[in-house]
């Protein structure tokens, strides 16, 4: 890990697909692992997350501000269509494994702008 942030390690799924590659750096953000640009959320944007549901681009920019990011990110799968996409992996903070999934809904089939996020989180069954 270095001091700028966690190790990342990539998916495969996202040499030659512009979409793809943009919704894994969104998920990383996320995630606290890179910066969200404002204008990628529509102002209506709403987040449902493990720990409660933020809606409007504001309070969703200030909670990833004080996002802390893991020490290590595994990106396993990226998968894009349309208006949709889905980023899953795993990732390690303070020694323990956690499963994630951020399912990613746009407002248009361009994905400039993000009008509904769901993120689900849990530890693997061993």
């Amino acid at each position: 890990m270095s001091d700028d942030g966690p190790e990342v390690v990539t998916s495969g799924d996202c040499g030659n697909s512009p979409k793809n590659a943009a919704a894994q750096d969104i998920a990383l953000a996320l995630m606290g692992a890179g910066a969200l640009p404002a204008e990628v959320l529509a102002e209506s944007a709403v987040w449902q997350r493990p720990t409660g549901a933020l809606a409007g681009r504001k309070p969703i920019l200030n909670a990833l501000r004080r996002t802390k990011a893991p020490d290590r990110i595994e990106v396993e799968q990226v998968v894009t269509h349309g208006k949709s996409g889905s980023v899953s992996g795993r990732y390690w903070s303070g020694g323990q494994e956690r499963l994630f999934c951020h399912v990613l809904q746009f407002t248009s089939a361009a994905m400039r702008a993000l009008g509904q996020i769901v993120s689900f989180e849990h530890r693997p069954r061993s």
